[in-house]
């Protein structure tokens, strides 16, 4: 999506420079402005996607003898966007949220190594 936009902006660009050249005329002020602003606002939507690119988001079932308790509990962690405990079964589910791999394999550790966690399940979100 980014590199489509950039690459069109950098076409417009250099199609506009090359016919100023060649008629002779020098951009305006006003010109130069607005080109340098589409420049930032491509560059800005570069990082937007590389962070977003980067962030790994799982949903976390953890099998345990108290759920709610569980789930209070974890909710606290940093990285944990959502905790539930689940009717029915001795589970209880997080959403999970963090920058890259690493990182979440660090939050998964801590949440299996949490007293009176039996296991974990993990599915990546897509």
């Amino acid at each position: 999506m980014f590199s489509t936009l950039f690459l069109e902006v950098e076409a417009r660009y250099r199609h506009q420079r090359l016919i100023e050249e060649t008629v002779g005329v020098g951009p305006t002020v006003a010109k130069v402005v607005q080109e340098a602003r589409m420049m930032q606002l491509a560059q800005q939507a570069q990082v937007s996607v590389v962070e977003n690119m980067r962030r790994v988001s799982a949903y976390v079932f953890v099998s345990c003898a108290q759920p709610k308790r569980l789930a209070h509990a974890l909710s606290r962690l940093p990285g944990v966007v959502k905790a539930d405990a689940l009717l029915g079964a001795s589970e209880a589910v997080l959403v999970v949220e963090q920058h890259n791999f690493e990182a979440l394999q660090s939050l998964l550790t801590e949440v299996q190594s949490t007293p009176g966690v039996k296991k974990i399940s993990v599915k990546l979100a897509a």
